[in-house]
């Protein structure tokens, strides 16, 4: 008896060892398919953009992405947003210029080139200025004057935004003239980059500030072909199948807009037109050149991802830049402006939950870097809680105007409004303070009303190509158990220790 029961100790330790590693086996392999699904979902912004660039490359932009090849970005944009409906594309230029389309909602948007922060006191600079400080709208359409207003940003030119510096990357700060060798200084000499240079200044908060106005960012309605559209009838709507008709926020009143001036979408040159706005049905403040996805690409000079940041629509996302270049008459490489293409995290998680939907698996994605925000959940959380801006402790009112909430970034120990929160939070922090174990499952038990049993994890990390992205995907499988922790009939751990303790005894009884 002794020896059978020496016996049969050794055998479920091997059986508790099987089972690990069979169970290991298991979320690996699920890993791996959240692991490619993720890198498919990552590559699609820098396969988009490197299509885009090469595509401007070859002169198909005939003004080299100036605003009067905004129309042609448009429809190329919205090509590839075919394909790619996740994505938002959109290109930022050092002259202020923006312009991009999305799905889900279906918009693009525009922005003419220039320079916020003009003085409304300054008749030099409202004789020029004039034609943007008379094309904003209010929700229901009727013009409005685009003023900034305390606390608000904008650009301001060194030397009118004309003379060139190295831009600030190690490549084009190196001193070629100190290299020897021809071949290596020309080398050297062709890695440079110049950049034109600006800063950017906050309106004060006190009243007596002379009053600035701003170059608006405009919403427009777009048709099936991805052209602003004003017609009814011909607006794909946001996120509908159908076509509809392009009203202003408030949605009633339909968009009808005809503003006249010698705006730079027109052709430049005193060229006038009245369709810039054609099916422009919102407008606010916004220039790319101090969103920290701009700054960022300008500052390093190569693709990345940058790191989570609340979004101009008050989204928390991510953005994918990649920075674009024209040669001057000299020879020299400048750098002109930025491709880009942002993921929300609202986004993210709704790929993680079209995948797993109706699966006992949990997939989970949080930031490597502390404090472990969240990124997303196939639970459903986006990492993102709406908050009162006024007061970050209190959430977001349902019936909120979009102008009183901002999204704040969840640390994942902060996970805790429901059990299931509460799990992953829970899971993740225990695989944390086991250092994220390769080679076994990290089990966590469950005691509650709703739910009880054990959770099997499993984590993997990801790390993209370009610089920004470091996470760590986390698998959580429920395993079945009784109320007294034993496992179920019908799970593979009770069929695996059925037939191993029935070979035991036989073992035990030829003995």
């Amino acid at each position: 008896m002794l020896l059978y029961h020496n016996y049969l100790t050794i055998l479920l330790l091997l059986i508790a060892t099987s089972v690990m590693a069979t169970k290991s086996e298991f979320n690996y392999e699920i890993g791996k398919r959240v692991l490619d699904l993720l890198r498919d979902y990552t590559d699609a912004p820098s396969k988009v953009l490197e299509f885009l660039s090469n595509y401007r490359e070859k002169n198909a932009f005939p003004h080299g992405l100036e605003p009067q090849d905004r129309d042609i970005f448009f429809q190329l944009g919205d090509t590839l947003l075919t394909a790619n409906p996740r994505l938002l594309l959109f290109y930022a230029l050092e002259n202020g210029a923006f312009a991009g389309n999305q799905r889900s909602p279906t918009f693009a948007h525009y922005r003419e080139p220039g320079e916020s922060g003009y003085r409304l006191d300054d008749p030099v600079q409202m004789e020029k200025m004039r034609k943007h400080l008379d094309s904003c709208i209010d929700e229901n359409g009727h013009q409005i004057p685009c003023l900034l207003g305390p606390g608000e940003s904008y650009i301001e030119c060194i030397d009118n935004c004309t003379s060139l510096q190295r831009c600030p990357d190690e490549d084009s700060q190196q001193d070629c003239s100190a290299v020897e060798r021809a071949e290596e200084r020309s080398l050297c000499e062709s890695n440079t980059k110049w950049c034109i240079s600006y800063t950017t200044k906050t309106i004060p908060l006190s009243d007596d500030s002379p009053k600035r106005g701003y170059i608006p960012f405009t919403f427009y309605c777009i048709d099936i072909n991805g052209l602003p559209t004003q017609t009814p009838g011909e607006n794909a709507e946001l996120g509908a199948d159908g076509l509809g008709n392009c009203y202003h926020d408030d949605g009633i009143t339909p968009v009808n807009r005809q503003v006249s001036g010698d705006y730079a979408y027109c052709g430049g040159e005193g060229i006038i037109c009245n369709n810039t706005f054609l099916g422009g049905f919102t407008s606010g403040n916004y220039d790319p050149r101090y969103r920290p996805w701009y700054i960022a690409t300008k500052q390093n000079q190569v693709p990345n991802w940058s790191e989570p940041y609340e979004f101009y629509t008050h989204n928390i996302g991510i953005t994918f830049s990649r920075p674009i270049y024209s040669i001057d008459e000299e020879g020299k490489t400048i750098f002109t402006g930025v491709l880009a293409s942002d993921y929300s995290l609202d986004g993210i998680a709704s790929f993680l939950t079209n995948n797993y939907d109706g699966s006992d698996t949990i997939v989970t994605i949080v930031e490597e870097a502390e404090p472990n925000y969240v990124i997303a959940s196939s639970t459903g959380i986006t990492g993102v809680r709406k908050v009162l801006i006024e007061d970050n402790s209190k959430p977001c009112p349902e019936d909120n105007d979009g102008d009183r909430c901002m999204g704040v970034r969840i640390p994942i120990s902060d996970l805790n409004e429901d059990i299931m929160e509460q799990l992953i939070s829970t899971t993740y922090l225990t695989q944390k303070e086991k250092n994220f174990p390769v080679s076994e499952l990290i089990p966590v038990r469950v005691d509650h009303d709703d739910f009880r049993g054990v959770y099997a994890s499993h984590t993997i990390g990801f790390e993209t190509k370009e610089t920004g992205i470091s996470w760590r995907i986390m698998i959580m499988c429920p395993v079945p158990v009784q109320d007294d922790d034993t496992i179920m009939p019908g799970d593979s751990m009770f069929q695996l220790l059925i037939t191993s303790v029935s070979a035991g005894f036989i073992l035990c009884v030829l003995q």
